[in-house]
């Protein structure tokens, strides 16, 4: 285990004092500091170099980092230029003497009661992990900021939460390494603005489209349409960040040809329409 690794007790919440979305405007070398809270970075693009105590990370895109708090870290290169990435400050209560770690395989969601003292261990979190397959993890940090935007650190906190646990299961390896699902996602992901067939998703796995539905649900917890929608979403997002094309155009781009119901997706998948979005993470300068 890392000796900096952070540890979440399962029977507190963690308190977000800040979260926002960044970007290099600039030549930017990451400050030289020890801060009392903990830090998440979760990289859009570009590359970023972090050491903590002297430990050199290099972190990629839809890639999502940990930093400790009370611990020095700093940045001798420059980020590459144009990187982007989501960041949250959070606190949260060290494990109290004699808390357990939670052990492998188990998970509180198949289990309907417990008594006061199974819940008193904690969660070991990685201190880089990647998001490449499904990007869960940066949909719920696109909940948790818009969360954090409106005022509701409870919901943020809750969706914090989420990232904790998915980082905690996929570093069990509870997401399975199925070859039939690794094909699917490569496929969609090479083709998510399309239109494709049930019968295309048939020829590439060799699977019924039914069995590969069921495959896919089971490791990744969606099904391939939501995954693909997912996908372009997470596109339409980039552009509204990045771009100043219409949304009408963005629409088009991402797949959704109808831009009323591109709107209508967003917004239940985000909480708030397109324009808001882009309001909301257009950085200041």
């Amino acid at each position: 285990m890392d000796r900096h690794a952070l540890k979440i007790p399962c029977n507190t919440m963690p308190f977000i004092c800040e979260a926002d979305y960044s970007v290099t405007l600039s030549e930017m070398i990451h400050a030289d500091r020890i801060v009392p809270f903990h830090v998440a970075i979760y990289l859009l693009r570009g590359a970023m170099e972090i050491l903590e105590d002297g430990i050199c990370y290099q972190i990629l895109p839809n890639q999502l980092f940990f930093l400790k708090s009370g611990i020095h870290h700093w940045g001798e290169r420059p980020f590459e230029a144009g990187s982007a990435w989501y960041y949250a400050h959070f606190y949260c209560a060290e494990p109290e003497d004699g808390m357990e770690e939670l052990p492998r395989g188990v998970y509180y969601d198949k289990r309907v009661c417990l008594g006061r003292n199974e819940n008193e261990k904690y969660l070991v979190l990685p201190k880089l992990i990647d998001d490449v397959e499904s990007n869960r993890i940066e949909h719920n940090f696109e909940k948790m900021l818009e969360a954090h935007v409106h005022g509701n650190i409870p919901q943020a906190s809750v969706c914090l939460w989420q990232i904790f646990l998915e980082c905690v299961y996929r570093e069990r390896g509870n997401l399975t390494g199925n070859i039939y699902v690794r094909q699917i996602q490569e496929y969609v992901r090479a083709h998510y603005i399309e239109d494709f067939a049930a019968g295309d998703i048939e020829e590439i796995c060799g699977l019924s489209y039914k069995y590969a539905g069921t495959l896919f649900k089971e490791a990744t917890g969606q099904t391939i349409r939501e995954y693909q929608k997912m996908l372009r979403l997470g596109k339409a997002r980039q552009l509204l960040k990045e771009t100043d094309r219409s949304v009408t155009e963005i629409a088009q781009l991402t797949g959704f040809m109808d831009v009323f119901y591109f709107s209508k997706v967003f917004h239940k998948e985000l909480g708030c329409s397109p324009s808001e979005y882009r309001k909301t993470y257009v950085p200041g300068i």
